[in-house]
């Protein structure tokens, strides 16, 4: 593969794919590590096509990626309490006198974070089996999750317009 169509193939995976992935990170942490997650990962795409990889899948490839830097993420923080401090923060908050969408944002945020996750990849359109096969349990589990998911915002949502 020549340079030129190392930059296109980049290009095309990074255009595709770069707002998703840092929606996902600012969902999961906020904007702030957000950026550096989003970076990191196609820091990872840009590698994999340089030494020649070409996924059938960029979309598929670049999420497990995603859930994989999370949880290395998410080890590292639990072990330095200093990094905790950075996942609580939540930038990116919607417009006070938006109350539709604070309300939303504030349900949101009161799930814990492998149900927000869950939401999160669903919404971005991937099927059960994708989802399972990201996370590493069964189709038919995540279908429950999602329900049970699905109730628990609808609850939280409640509580929120209240």
């Amino acid at each position: 593969m020549t340079p030129a169509e190392k930059n296109t193939a980049f290009e095309s995976v990074y255009d595709a794919l770069v707002s998703d992935v840092y929606a996902y990170f600012n969902i999961c942490f906020g904007a702030l590590v957000a950026e550096d997650l989003t970076q990191e990962i196609f820091l990872r795409v840009w590698k994999a096509i340089d030494i020649g990889k070409i996924a059938d899948n960029w979309r598929a490839w670049v999420f497990r990626c995603a859930v994989n830097l999370k949880n290395d993420y998410l080890r590292h923080a639990y072990a330095d309490r200093g990094a905790q401090e950075k996942l609580m923060q939540n930038e990116g908050q919607p417009a006070a006198d938006d109350m539709q969408r604070l309300s939303v944002r504030l349900a949101f945020d009161a799930l814990d974070r492998d149900t927000r996750e869950l939401l999160t990849l669903k919404n971005f359109g991937f099927t059960s089996e994708e989802i399972g096969t990201l996370l590493g349990i069964s189709a038919s589990a995540v279908r429950t999750r999602l329900q049970k998911a699905k109730q628990e915002f609808s609850k939280q949502l409640a509580t929120e317009v209240l």
